[in-house]
């Protein structure tokens, strides 16, 4: 076969960007080409509808050698190209047992590392006395708890991730207690995850100075490096940023930042550079938007090796944990969360994730059940077994798209990094709130771009279902937990010292997380900033469907709108489908009908549904003829409120004479709107 006879379309003229950008043009009939094709990022950059080989400038060429050798340098052999990425599960159900018969389950079926959160008693060097003991988490409190926790579990073979918030290193020495109970102890590869400047930032709190904090940090890194080399001791998570409303490059600048200050402060506390690099992993967190989250994984990775360069630290490898992003879970229709999972868990993959996280489905209405967490190892599980994503370096590679975008997104941050740097570090921006009131003018412009429905939210925004079945979740008993975490609440023998042997020790002679946490800080003055506010996409729509499920609950009937829908189906089917879509999304159920002929009969339909509120759907042919007419009617009828489905043009104000309250179109306020028409029918 000769090369003349492989080239199948070589009778064809050569295609080049121009040609192709002709046509677009001229299939847009006249629409600009950058407002209907060019996708407009929040980062401050855009995405072509096509990108070609002349994309690959030197720039872009250089990141994909350098993140294809970033990738190679990973170890060889029994690593990711032949298991496949870590599966990490989340658990922070209150009970320690049910959290052991959890985690065995899990292990058992697929998952290959455990991720504990504490919950918010413990997390805050507190005894399970108080009301926020058993919330948010895992009721350990001492030695036996973390035992009970994790009976049957080899911490050699399935690593243990911890989440103690500001009580990082007391949680660390019990895990470090735990571990020396097992055999082949050496061999475990703990994440202690000890992260003051993150914790500071989510939860408002750090026990000490941060100065002090780094440094007890770099202190503990130094111990455990020795005692535990497979360990790693600094996790940079910066979930909470983007949860709170960052873009992805935000999120990426604001991890570098932070990473750069760990890496500062283990250096300076006597480490190596190479060990100092290798005791630092990441976390962050990955949104349903697929190519977005590959390239961040890529750019991280990418800059964070740049940074390490620098240091001179020839090894660049980093270790990144990536987690499915609270903030694009919703609390109804969760059953769409699957998908969102699903994407973020293979966006994931593709990105270079050394450990995913997929949260289970009903991760934001309550405690994860059997169902719920099998369905969310499994994502992993399939997308390994059937994709075979992990067995190639670098998957998304190579694609112009992929490389422009990555090249972009790391610029992009890299700027943002250099400014956090350039007005006194991260610290500095934590401390005086100026990252925090950036990221919420961020967050108010995504929330307006939701509440329009220019970001649309599948079951939420779109198509939402007001009567599909509520996902219930366990429900424990925290008075019971909270009676029989204090009855096993354990005293030290001896007065406990700083040093993390010494912690170690007393932990093994039963002191609690708080007498741990005392010892560690009881002198120290504490540093409290406004924590960041942890927000989700849906929790405006959310806030009016509770409403309007109340209101049923209450009354016996869902608020409603009635349609009055003018003409034949074919005629109004779209802007009744269109309403009934909007207002459904607030939790305001459409009284459907098949159209109507002249105001008479659309007013005795309405005044026989009971409904207060109507809304005119149908043509603007139609609108012109009898809008103003079924108006009148529907008024007389005792129509309290009207609403027109179309924007109104130069119509408006004859519409509004003749009785329309408001008007719903693309780019209306749904939020807005919703909550006006329930305020109106007198929903509390």
């Amino acid at each position: 076969m000769t090369d003349q006879s492989l080239k199948l379309a070589s009778e064809f003229p050569p295609a080049d960007y121009a040609a192709w950008r002709k046509l677009a043009e001229a299939a847009l009939n006249g629409a600009p080409f950058d407002k209907k094709l060019v996708t407009h990022l929040r980062d401050g950059f855009d995405i072509q509808p096509i990108y070609t080989a002349d994309d690959l400038d030197g720039d872009t060429a250089q990141i994909h050698a350098g993140l294809v050798d970033t990738h190679q340098q990973l170890p060889s052999g029994d690593d990711a190209a032949a298991t496949g990425w870590d599966i990490r599960q989340l658990h922070a159900h209150p009970d320690p047992k049910a959290v052991n018969s959890a985690i065995l389950e899990d292990l058992e079926n697929g998952v290959t590392s455990v991720l504990l959160r504490l919950d918010h008693a413990a997390r805050f060097g507190n005894a399970p006395s108080g009301d926020d003991a058993g919330l948010g988490g895992v009721m350990v409190y001492n030695l036996d708890d973390l035992n009970s926790a994790l009976k049957g579990v080899y911490t050699n073979l399935a690593p243990i991730a911890l989440d103690g918030g500001a009580a990082a290193i007391p949680f660390a020495a019990l895990l470090a207690a735990r571990i020396a109970q097992d055999e082949s102890s050496k061999d475990a590869a703990p994440a202690f995850n000890l992260d003051p400047i993150g914790t500071l930032a989510r939860e408002g709190y750090c026990p000490t100075n941060i100065e002090d904090a780094l440094e007890q940090a770099a202190s503990f890194t130094k111990t455990i490096s020795t005692t535990l080399p497979h360990a790693t001791a600094i996790n940079v998570n910066s979930t909470g940023w983007y949860n709170a409303g960052a873009t992805d490059s935000m999120e990426l600048a604001i991890a570098l930042a932070t990473g750069l200050a760990y890496f500062r402060a283990l250096v300076e506390g006597g480490m190596d550079g190479a060990k100092a690099a290798a005791s630092i992993t990441f976390t962050t967190a990955i949104g349903s938007d697929f190519f977005a989250g590959i390239a961040k994984l890529r750019a991280l990775r990418l800059m964070w090796r740049r940074v390490l360069q620098a240091s001179d630290v020839k090894d660049g490898t980093v270790s990144i944990t990536a987690m499915s992003a609270e903030q694009v879970m919703t609390k109804v229709d969760p059953w769409v969360n699957m998908l969102r999972t699903t994407v973020t868990s293979f966006a994931a993959g593709l990105g270079g994730a050394d450990s995913v996280i997929c949260l289970p489905y009903d991760h934001a209405i309550g405690l994860p059940d059997s169902f719920s967490r099998r369905i969310a190892r499994n994502t992993q599980l399939i997308l390994q077994e059937e994709s075979n994503v992990h067995r190639v370096i670098d998957p998304a590679g190579g694609s112009w798209f992929i490389e422009n975008l990555t090249r972009d997104l790391a610029l992009n941050a890299w700027q943002k990094f250099q400014e956090i740097e350039g007005k006194g570090g991260i610290v500095s921006a934590v401390e005086n709130g100026s990252l925090a009131r950036e990221i919420a003018d961020l967050w108010q412009k995504r929330e307006s771009r939701v509440a329009t429905r220019r970001e649309p939210l599948t079951g939420v925004s779109e198509f939402p279902n007001i009567d599909e079945a509520a996902v219930t979740c366990e429900v424990p008993d925290i008075a019971a937990l909270r009676a029989a975490a204090a009855s096993r609440s354990g005293t030290a023998d001896d007065k406990i010292g700083h040093d993390f042997a010494d912690l170690v020790k007393a932990a093994k002679n039963g002191a609690s997380i708080a007498q741990l946490f005392t010892a560690l800080y009881g002198g120290a003055t504490p540093t409290r900033i406004t924590p960041l506010p942890q927000h989700r996409l849906s929790e405006a729509f959310e806030g009016n469907r509770r409403r309007a499920s109340a209101h049923k609950q209450e009354t016996g009937t869902a608020p409603q709108i009635f349609l009055c829908n003018i003409g034949r189906v074919a005629e109004h089917t779209a802007r009744a489908s269109f309403s009934r879509n909007f207002f459904g999304a607030g939790g305001i159920e459409a009284i459907a009908n098949n159209g109507f002929a002249n105001g008479h009969d659309a007013a005795k339909a309405f005044g026989d549904s009971g409904a207060k509120v109507a809304i005119i759907c149908g043509s603007d042919t139609q609108y012109a003829e009898h809008a103003a007419k079924m108006a009148k009617a529907l008024k007389a009828a005792g129509a309290s409120r009207i609403y027109l489905a179309g924007h109104p043009g130069d119509n408006r104000a004859a519409f509004e004479a003749a009785g329309i309250d408001d008007f719903i179109f693309m780019g209306s306020d749904v939020i807005a709107t919703t909550t006006a028409t329930l305020d109106h029918l007198g929903v509390k």
